[in-house]
């Protein structure tokens, strides 16, 4: 069954989007509910309630008496996220290689904590996903399942209850659009794989965290030049 916005949510992503885009900077306030109501054709309760959803997202500040005001983009709510990196089609590269040096923070620290704290079992669960990935037949989606199976392992394997917590409130975005993203070269992928191994097996965790570096960033090289090449492309002709 299709799904359609309230009145409240499609103003609400109207004015996210004009904040996203910086048509309306931080600092600066919005206009009132009469005028955003007329400009919209829509009752004041229905701009009223758009408000609250988007200071819900941090986005914007309402105070008595005051109207509303943008807020700096660097408090609002992680899910915010989202919706820059919809935003443009293809996405922002800049934002890309920004959540790009996140995922590599994330899961390098996550590597090295597993590699000190992991049980014999989610050892020998890791190696097993990582010896699959080495295996020439693998194909490209499952190459996406395996490693995804095995960040998640990695990050239980932490036992660090908070980069869990962080880990699962961004996995959605690291698979979201540029998933299809997140492949190497089969010969770099299946070194780089035996090299992680070979750190968990000896719980190293210097080596593992240098191995799952170098996946990340051979996977960064390979996305950000698609992002470009996607972005030269020329535009479809009416």
């Amino acid at each position: 069954m299709p799904h359609f916005a309230s009145r409240p949510d499609e103003i609400a992503r109207i004015l996210r989007d004009d904040i996203l885009r910086g048509d309306v900077r931080p600092g600066e306030r919005l206009p009132s509910e009469r005028e955003l109501a007329t400009r919209m054709g829509a009752n004041r309760s229905s701009v009223r309630e758009a408000l609250v959803k988007l200071e819900q997202l941090r986005l914007i500040e309402i105070r008595r008496g005051g109207g509303a005001r943008v807020a700096a983009l660097d408090q609002a709510s992680l899910d915010v996220l989202a919706h820059l990196l919809d935003l443009e089609d293809p996405p922002d590269p800049v934002l890309v290689a920004q959540w790009l040096d996140v995922q590599e923070l994330l899961f390098a620290g996550a590597v090295r904590l597993a590699a000190e704290r992991a049980s014999e079992e989610q050892l020998a669960e890791a190696r097993r996903l990582l010896q699959r990935l080495s295996e020439p037949d693998i194909s490209d989606d499952e190459v996406l399942r395996t490693t995804g199976a095995l960040g998640e392992l990695i990050s239980d394997a932490s036992h660090n209850l908070v980069l869990r917590m962080v880990r699962k409130a961004l996995a959605a975005l690291f698979e979201r659009g540029l998933g299809g993203g997140l492949r190497s070269p089969r010969e770099t992928l299946s070194a780089i794989a035996a090299t992680i191994d070979r750190a968990l097996q000896q719980r190293d965790p210097a080596a593992a965290e240098e191995g799952v570096r170098a996946l990340v960033r051979s996977n960064r090289e390979r996305i950000l030049k698609s992002l470009e090449a996607e972005s030269a492309r020329p535009g479809d002709e009416d």
